[in-house]
Order: C-alpha cells, then structure tokens, then sequence
C-alpha cells in the first residue's frame, strides 16, 4: 500500500497542515493572550483571597481581643459581687449577733424583773402573816396593864430618837 492510500496517512498529513495554519494565524499568542488573562484572573482571585484572609484574620484578632476583655470584666464583675456578698454577709452576722446581745440583755432585764417582783409579793405576804401572827399573840398576850406599859415605853423610846 502506498502512503496516500493509508487513511492514517491522510490524517497526518491535515494534522500538519493544521498546526502549520494554527502557526501561520497567530495561534499561538491568542492561546498566550487566554493563558495570560486566566493566570491575572487566577492572581486576581489570589490576591483576593489572601485580602479576605488578612481581613478574616484581623476580626478574628478583634472578637479574641472583645472575647478577652469580656472574660476579664466578668472575672471584675465576680470579684465585686463576692466582696459584696461577703459584705451582706458579715453585716448580716453582725446585725444577727447584736439582736442575740439585746434579746438576752432583755431576757436577763425581764427575769431581773420577776424575781423583784416575786420578791416583793413574798415580803409583802411574810410582813402580812407576820402582822397577823403579832395582832393574834398581842391580842392573845396583851392585858390593859401590859397595853399602858408598851404605850409608855415606845413613846419614851420616841422622844430618845428626837433628842
């Protein structure tokens, strides 16, 4: 067989003449001019991304900065309340402590109280039995002579203690 009666050959001989058309068009700077515009879209959308990441990173930065002056203001806030609770709480204690004093000083006051009170009733009732006891013995021991001699006696005693 013979080269031109191969369709193989026939197919590279097109394919020659096509690259040597493909060189003879310019095919070649319209294929860089496509590569060159995808490789600036590519380092357009490069530059892009390293911009959204610098930017990503830097409100990353902020909220960690914003997360830490929360934590820190919440630690203070912490702080305070539990120096203000222990406050109330010593407050309280003491205010516990002084009404405990003052109900016992009033207690001690109100037994005080009621043992003079029964005291009193005690010595009244033994003076009142005791001047029951005298008017019986007197009335039962006392004559007329013995009457005028006490009379005379207590009223000399009187003008002793005048004097």
């Amino acid at each position: 067989m013979s080269f031109f009666g191969d369709p193989a050959s026939w197919v590279l001989v097109a394919f020659i003449i096509f690259v040597i058309l493909a060189l003879v068009a310019k095919a070649p700077s319209m294929i860089a001019k496509i590569l060159d515009s995808e490789i600036n879209k590519i380092k357009d959308e490069l530059d892009s991304a390293r911009k959204l990441k610098e930017d990503a990173n830097s409100l990353l930065a902020d909220y960690e900065r914003k997360v830490q002056n929360a934590q820190d203001e919440v630690e203070k806030i912490l702080d305070q309340a539990k120096a203000t609770a222990k406050n109330h709480d010593e407050s309280a204690q003491k205010k516990v402590e002084e009404y405990i004093k003052r109900s016992e000083q009033q207690s001690i006051e109100k037994i005080a109280q009621a043992e003079k009170m029964a005291l009193s009733k005690v010595n009244q009732e033994i003076v009142s039995n005791s001047i029951k006891v005298a008017e019986k013995i007197i009335s039962e021991n006392i004559t007329e002579d013995n009457s005028k001699k006490l009379f005379s006696q207590s009223v000399q005693q009187i003008k002793k203690l005048k004097i």
